[in-house]
């Protein structure tokens, strides 16, 4: 499959347009053939992040593939007049793995994740036929490269896994995966953030119709207030500016500018 991308331009990165069977089917395919990789699921924070931080930009774009997580983006990139067609939800990635690859699901391994939330999600994944290798949590607030991550990764390459579910939050499970690509070559790495502790039921998720119409940040906001409401209101809205100023840019109206 030829991936076409999407340039956010503004923050020097692209996502690719992917369906969300599309992106399932790639991850299944590059697992069973051995190639690897990793997968990032930017978000419009991420993009944010991306432009002021020249680092995590180099590191987004070192994924094999970068899924549109969230409907903000396909709200922004048909603003820009370069629409995206689905939304990938990064945290609906491994039960959609697991479901269509079942009985013959390939080793799926997980690091992250706090309190028994690995075990539980291995539980959860289990019961619908996945075949999870082991599930190993770092000590909150561990470096990347430092003896805490050398001890869990050592267990995640004892186990010889296909996949490996990577539960930091950006950009830490980016650099993470980057780090650690070359460790376990034959795997794909997704960055899917809460997700391990979501599947463990520490976190509660969305309503499926808020995730479907682009509300879940109001869902979030309501447990997290100070943190989310920071940046629905303050950090993210920039993006949409961007997008105008890209429309606007293709119409030959106005110059790209990086300010």
């Amino acid at each position: 499959m030829t991936l076409r991308e999407i340039p956010i331009r503004e923050a020097g990165v692209t996502v690719h347009d992917v369906s969300f069977d599309e992106a399932v089917e790639l991850i299944i395919s590059w697992a069973r053939n051995g190639s690897g990789g990793y997968v990032s699921t930017p978000n419009i924070d991420h993009l944010v992040r991306a432009k002021r931080d020249p680092q995590f930009r180099a590191l987004m774009m070192g994924a094999r593939l970068r899924v549109p997580d969230g409907m903000g983006l396909i709200y922004g990139s048909r603003l820009a007049g370069t629409p995206i067609r689905e939304a990938v939800h990064g945290r609906l990635l491994p039960e959609a793995i697991v479901r269509r690859t079942a009985p013959d699901c390939p080793p799926i391994a997980m690091i992250g994740g706090r309190d028994d939330a690995p075990e539980k999600a291995t539980e959860r994944l289990r019961a619908l036929g996945g075949n999870i290798v082991a599930a190993v949590s770092p000590p909150m607030g561990f470096a990347v490269g430092g003896p805490a991550d050398d001890e869990a990764t050592a267990k995640l390459k004892a186990a010889d896994p296909r996949i490996v579910l990577v539960g930091f939050g950006a950009p830490k499970q980016e650099t993470w995966m980057a780090r650690h690509q070359a460790d376990m070559p034959q795997a794909v790495m997704l960055g899917i953030g809460q997700t391990i502790d979501i599947l463990g039921g520490r976190v509660p998720a969305a309503p499926h119709w808020m995730t479907r119409v682009g509300l879940e940040w109001a869902f979030r906001m309501l447990r997290d207030p100070k943190r989310i409401g920071r940046r629905v209101f303050v950090d993210d809205p920039p993006f949409f500016t961007w997008m105008l100023r890209e429309r606007l840019r293709r119409r030959g109206k106005q110059p790209l500018s990086r300010s």
